[in-house]
């Protein structure tokens, strides 16, 4: 399988995720060609090129990783060009654009997932296992990110050059992955101009309701605490990247049910010739991604639709913001 990277940031973390996962990496496009040239010389890929025409007509399948204002272009000409996709989040910008996409991908019948790395690590897997019969009644997640610049907090526009708050949808896709359910309504406090600090309630089709904070902070890393909460049951865990462990560090997911706490999975942290967890999660989303193509199953891949779901939530989130009312969502 031929696979073709659009991005010369951070597409280099899915040509090793590629290749460990058996695909060739055929092509690498980017804006600046001689700059493409050289890291595609760097990582021995074939071709380079800034032309994403003819990155798709030498491939089998396209990697979306380029800068998020471009993903809906690329993503529609790779489809356009019969390819299956892999998008980096945010899938798009706004939930115009995030719609017009799903209507895409639709109609061209291919393959079009989005990248969310948290539902490949593996204590996560083993929770969302576990959470079949268990549907929870309460999610809280708070992250501090210290990769997020703290801007202006005036006035000026919510969107900056990302579309997800400095990393915010990766904490939305899981969150609503681990609860099973669509959401219905959202509360939010947005701090930054761009957005650096979001505050969530989002109302669940179940029920449930999802208290979800992501800060800016000084601390270097990233640094994030689950708690899931039922009928007579807890689970928890932490997860984050951590500097001075060069990686992505979870903690063991534990559970309470009538009785002591008790550890479900176990934790998972970079370890001496292994893959880094993030990495690795990243291997684990090349593989399923080329089974689909062959055609397997979605199984935990996350699809555009799902992508296009946090894009209106965060869509709707300004507007709560702007309004200072719950905004439903149809």
């Amino acid at each position: 399988m031929r696979i073709g990277i659009i991005g010369t940031g951070w597409g280099r973390m899915h040509v090793g995720a590629f290749r460990a996962a058996g695909a060739e990496v055929a092509a690498l496009c980017g804006r600046r060609l001689e700059h493409t040239r050289e890291v595609a010389a760097q990582e021995g890929i074939p071709l380079a090129t800034d032309d994403v025409q003819a990155l798709c007509e030498a491939v089998d399948a396209v990697v979306v990783a380029s800068p998020d204002a471009l993903h809906r272009e690329h993503v529609e000409r790779a489809l356009d060009a019969g390819r299956a996709v892999l998008c980096e989040k945010p899938l798009v910008r706004t939930d115009e654009e995030a719609q017009a996409l799903v209507k895409k991908a639709r109609a061209r019948g291919l393959p079009c997932v989005v990248n969310f790395p948290y539902r490949m690590l593996p204590p996560l897997r083993a929770l969302k296992g576990w959470l079949k019969r268990r549907p929870p009644h309460h999610l809280v997640v708070t992250l501090r990110n210290g990769f997020v610049p703290m801007e202006s907090n005036g006035p000026g526009p919510f969107l900056g050059t990302s579309a997800d708050f400095g990393g915010f949808s990766h904490v939305l896709d899981a969150a609503l992955w681990l609860s099973g359910a669509a959401p219905a309504w959202v509360q939010a406090s947005l701090s930054g101009r761009p957005v650096h600090t979001a505050a969530l309630h989002v109302g669940l089709a179940s029920g449930a309701v999802l208290v979800l904070t992501h800060a800016a902070c000084a601390e270097p890393g990233i640094h994030g605490g689950w708690s899931l909460l039922g009928e007579g049951w807890e689970a928890g865990f932490s997860a984050g990247y951590v500097p001075a462990r060069n990686g992505w560090c979870l903690s063991p997911v534990n559970v309470f049910q009538e009785g002591p706490w008790r550890e479900l999975a176990p934790g998972h942290v970079p370890s001496p010739g292994a893959h880094e967890p993030w990495a690795e999660a990243h291997v684990e989303t090349a593989r399923r991604f080329l089974a689909l193509i062959q055609g397997g199953p979605l199984e935990e891949l996350a699809p555009v639709e799902a992508g296009a779901t946090v894009q209106r939530l965060l869509t709707a989130a300004v507007a709560s913001e702007q309004q200072g009312r719950r905004i439903t969502l149809g």
